[in-house]
């Protein structure tokens, strides 16, 4: 299951692509080269030589390209990232989470620090990267946190005034919720660098855990233990989707 370059959603939520950019994935040239055999006939879809590289196919279209059959190239995981690891491709101290995966094209789409853990979308798709970590973008970020001390009601209304981190930044309004004592939520638009940990710090408290819950309108499926990873659903690709339709239309 996966999505495309110019984020467009057929029926049923079914995310497609141009043809020629699934022959660049694919190790089929630069988007020139890709263009010019998609122009001599040389691709054939569903039976069917197309002769427009922006001719568009999802995941379910037979391609093939000199009687070799094309497979889908493009991937989009959710992984419960568990603690110890960090959201790179290499690193010569610490595991990274991307030998959870098969895929080692991959990368982390928003990261998490060392001791984070929970939801973690991970894909090859740097087109819907680039546009879901616009900062004008605001995808919101859910966390579950544990703190070292009872938590104030007041600090509902401090979070949502912003508060100050590092001594001069700051944070953007976030909502916090708080859960019993000691847990609560907390949603926010940014991502500046442990900024969940730095804003309770300036507060007074001590983040004890921190989980992300949800990310860009996905929840972490709770049936995923840690380490563990599935493919994104058709639904929760229509929520990804219907954000960036929204973000574009300023709604």
């Amino acid at each position: 299951m996966e999505i495309q370059d110019q984020m467009i959603v057929g029926e049923e939520g079914i995310v497609i692509k141009d043809l020629y950019y699934v022959l660049m994935k694919c190790g089929y040239g630069n988007a020139r080269k890709c263009k010019n055999l998609i122009k001599k006939k040389m691709v054939l879809v569903n039976h069917m030589y197309i002769v427009d590289p922006l001719y568009q196919v999802s995941y379910d279209d037979h391609i093939i390209i000199n009687q070799q059959n094309i497979r889908w190239p493009f991937v989009y995981y959710m992984l419960n990232k568990p603690k110890r690891y960090i959201c790179a491709n290499y690193d010569k101290q610490w595991p990274c989470v991307i030998d959870l995966i098969q895929e080692k094209d991959c990368y982390c789409l928003g990261r998490l620090d060392k001791d984070t853990t929970g939801l973690l979308l991970i894909t090859n798709d740097v087109n819907l990267s680039k546009k879901l970590l616009l900062p004008q973008n605001h995808v919101l970020k859910t966390y579950f946190v544990t703190v070292d001390s009872v938590l104030k009601e007041s600090l509902i209304e401090d979070f949502l005034s912003g508060i100050m981190i590092d001594f001069s930044i700051k944070c953007q309004s976030a909502r916090l919720e708080i859960i019993d004592s000691f847990h609560c939520y907390v949603t926010l638009s940014e991502g500046k660098y442990h900024q969940v940990k730095k804003m309770f710090l300036s507060c007074g408290y001590h983040v004890i855990e921190l989980k992300r819950t949800n990310f860009a309108n996905i929840s972490l499926d709770e049936q995923l233990k840690e380490g563990e990873y599935r493919s994104l659903t058709k639904d929760e690709f229509q929520k990804l989707e219907n954000l960036l339709f929204h973000k574009r239309k300023g709604l």
